[in-house]
């Protein structure tokens, strides 16, 4: 009796009744706070690998761009070494790898990626913690529930592009000064990241963009609104890194030989694919002594005073289809150029004068000298073929001072870029694909005429801008 009396007392007892469901209770608990410490920890795992896939993507788009000559192979082995840096693959395994990293394009409409490895327009990069690379993200709570690991997987998309203003417009690091009577059409960019002045009679028509940092850094009559049409529509705000000034700051004026080289590097690189069609020629080394080219062997006494390289009977010192490397003895030297140069670069320290008649096309000149009168034009100085927006026939000019025009210059498919003031004077009609940038300040005074090719500008420079699309 005592014995089924224990038994059933046994079967009774409710003591220790909350055990198993304290267990049922646990593994929930274990469960839930899985889903808030592992769930973060993948989260977390996620932004890093996103952070490293985007860095990787930019330094690869960079390299690609920026390293002269660079291969998509050693633009590929820079991305990857800055993903190990930024997650070890003795911590993480091997999150990025060569295969991982494509070059292509970027469809803006359709926002799709196209594999292309000749492209260095866009680049996609993957980073990933999977099974497939024995790298997952392990679970420490969630294990009680069966789940051992997650797989994360990010992607980074980068596209390199040029803001339109940089395409054609007047752009400037302190002021564009436009006056009036002035005329823009669709298309046309100004932009200052400092101030934009003007006076009355204005016309803006739609489409076009007039831009600085804010509202107060534009400068106009108290009646500029209503003198100025469509300005309102136009203005935008907003600053921008000109990275043609900036790099071009870093070429430095002298020594020649130095500066020079700094200066071809610098046009090399903001050039497409680094090349210019119409440089096939091996360069040539002038130099100028009192005016006038030194004859091989000759001393600079000997040279006959009062010409210059560009007299008529000078001018086969000039290779044609090469990089002229040009250099005066003198600070005070000018070339002045009375014809029309074509196929054709030219590195100098000279002073630049394009004289009546005088014209570049198809052609880059490049001075380093640093005075505010670096490169001059007269009233019929032309810079660009006259096409109508044709392809090809564009020019460009670079000085590491300022330039100064008279009234009536012709730019067509033109460059200037200028480290200080590029002015000109009124009456700029006819002109017709037109990129001013300076490094200071833009003033095209009254009477211009200024419109949009969007074509014949294929070889002025430009550094790209990079951006994350996806």
């Amino acid at each position: 009796m005592k014995r089924t009396s224990a038994l059933a007392s046994f079967v009774r007892s409710e003591e220790g009744g909350m055990t198993v469901g304290g267990l049922i209770f646990m593994v929930i608990f274990l469960a839930v706070g899985g889903l808030a410490v592992d769930v973060s920890n993948a989260i977390s795992q996620r932004t890093h690998l996103q952070v490293t896939a985007d860095a990787a993507a930019h330094t690869a788009l960079y390299v690609r761009n920026y390293t002269l000559n660079a291969t998509p192979e050693e633009a590929k082995a820079a991305a990857l070494a800055l993903g190990q840096e930024n997650m070890p693959p003795g911590v993480f395994g091997n999150v990025l790898t060569t295969q991982d990293i494509e070059f292509g394009v970027w469809d803006r409409e359709d926002r799709t990626f196209t594999p292309d490895e000749t492209s260095r327009s866009a680049v996609r990069v993957w980073t990933h913690r999977d099974a497939a690379g024995a790298n997952e993200v392990t679970t420490y709570l969630l294990k009680f529930a069966g789940f051992d690991a997650f797989d994360v997987r990010t992607a980074s998309v980068f596209e390199t592009y040029v803001p339109d203003c940089l395409r054609e417009g007047f752009v400037a690091e302190k002021m564009v000064d436009i006056q009036s009577n002035n005329s823009y059409f669709d298309g046309f960019c100004i932009h200052s990241n400092d101030i934009v002045s003007m006076n009355s009679n204005n016309y803006f028509e739609p489409g076009t963009v007039v831009s600085m940092p804010d509202s107060t850094r534009l400068d106009m009559p108290p009646s500029g609104v209503r003198s100025n049409e469509g300005l309102v529509q136009a203005l935008r705000y907003g600053a921008m890194q000109i990275r043609l000034i900036n790099a071009l700051r870093e070429v430095p004026p002298t020594p020649f030989d130095t500066g020079k080289a700094a200066m071809w590097r610098y046009i090399q690189l903001a050039t497409r694919d680094g090349q210019l069609d119409y440089v096939t020629a091996p360069p040539r080394n002038i130099t100028i002594v009192n005016g006038r080219p030194a004859p091989s062997g000759a001393s600079a006494d000997s040279v006959q005073a009062g010409r210059n390289l560009l007299d008529r009977n000078d001018a086969l010192a000039l290779r044609p289809n090469a990089v002229n490397y040009v250099f005066c003895s003198s600070s005070s030297m000018q070339l002045q150029i009375d014809r029309v140069l074509s196929n054709m670069v030219m590195i100098t320290n000279c002073q630049v004068s394009f004289r009546s008649g005088g014209a570049l096309e198809n052609g880059m000149i490049a001075t380093l000298h640093t005075s505010a009168s670096a490169i001059t034009g007269s009233s019929d100085s032309r810079i660009g073929v006259v096409d109508n927006c044709a392809a090809g026939g564009g020019a460009q000019l670079i000085a590491l001072g300022g330039m100064n025009f008279a009234s009536g210059i012709a730019i067509h498919g033109g460059q200037l870029i200028a480290l200080t003031e590029i002015a000109f004077a009124a009456n700029g009609q006819g002109l017709r694909g037109t990129s001013i940038i300076s490094g200071d300040t833009v003033s095209g005074t009254s009477n211009m005429s200024m419109g949009l090719c969007g074509s014949g500008m294929e070889d002025n420079l430009s550094l790209d801008y990079f951006r994350m699309v996806q």
